[in-house]
């Protein structure tokens, strides 16, 4: 990978959490051009500190998060947490001046995240939430084939797969899948697709499990329809199609993958078949 950025465009970032998603974020820092000088840790016996001196052998590694903030030496922080550590901490992140990416989830809920960004206190300006399907070059051209105009229904399949959720986070993760795995996919549909508004929603609870599928209708500002299908190991193709009026579907399936399909064939009743197929 190539970059541009000089000695003086270098900035000095610092890495809150080294789980897998720090190590990730820490490796795309430098593969940016940027420098990884310090990070921190929870237990400063960690096993995982081996792992993030391999990949910024010069980091400085101190305890806890407020190390960071308190850092006046860092350009930008990023933090990945755990999932349930971030939100009791969002209104202090998003009252630090320094730019940010945080990974989701910020909230555990819709009203918390709300309250912490209507805040007074609140510094929006450089704060980014880890939400990263929407750069990728198959949204963006997604996105302008929408600008073209045409569509006429959307379809959002979310399959969450509880076992293995349940596996890599504990039992505990599971009432709150919405943000933190699902909302990748409502973010890119919202990217895409602009503001959408409920028009009906139908929610049933899992067997045996905290987890809440919904299925039922959205809509876009236009008045388009995106019918919404969240359930829980849904052997369903998950992702989004979008259908337009020139009979073409543009399908994200899975969300980093786009296919386009132009029109369908029909291969009718044959000696050999029976049955028409599409």
């Amino acid at each position: 990978m190539s970059h541009s950025n000089t000695k003086d465009d270098r900035q000095r970032v610092g890495i809150a959490g080294i789980g897998p998603a720090g190590i990730q974020h820490a490796r795309a820092v430098i593969a940016s051009g940027h420098e990884v000088v310090a990070a921190a840790v929870k237990d400063a016996n960690s096993p995982r500190i081996e792992e993030i001196r391999g990949v910024a052998p010069e980091a400085r590694i101190v305890t806890g998060v407020e190390a960071l903030l308190d850092d006046d030496s860092l350009d930008a922080l990023v933090v990945a947490l755990p999932w349930y550590a971030t939100p009791d901490l969002l209104p202090r992140l998003l009252a630090h001046e320094k730019p940010m990416l945080i990974e989701k989830p910020i909230g555990l809920d819709a009203a918390s995240i709300e309250a912490a960004l209507k805040s007074p206190d609140a510094k929006i300006d450089g704060k980014l939430i880890g939400f990263n399907r929407r750069y990728y070059g198959t949204a963006e051209r997604l996105r302008a084939r929408l600008g073209e105009g045409g569509l006429k229904a959307v379809y959002v399949t979310v399959s969450e797969d509880l076992t293995r959720q349940q596996k890599a986070h504990g039992s505990e993760i599971i009432p709150h899948l919405l943000t933190f795995s699902s909302a990748h996919t409502f973010d890119l549909a919202l990217h895409l697709l602009g503001p959408l508004s409920i028009v009906k929603l139908y929610r049933s609870r899992e067997k045996e499990v905290p987890f809440t599928s919904i299925n039922g209708l959205l809509q876009t500002l236009d008045g388009m329809p995106v019918h919404l299908a969240l359930n829980a190991s849904d052997p369903s193709p998950a992702g989004m199609r979008f259908l337009f009026d020139d009979h073409t579907n543009w399908s994200l399936s899975p969300l980093e993958m786009l296919s386009i399909f132009d029109r369908y064939e029909i291969v009718d009743v044959s000696p050999h078949s029976k049955i028409r197929r599409y």
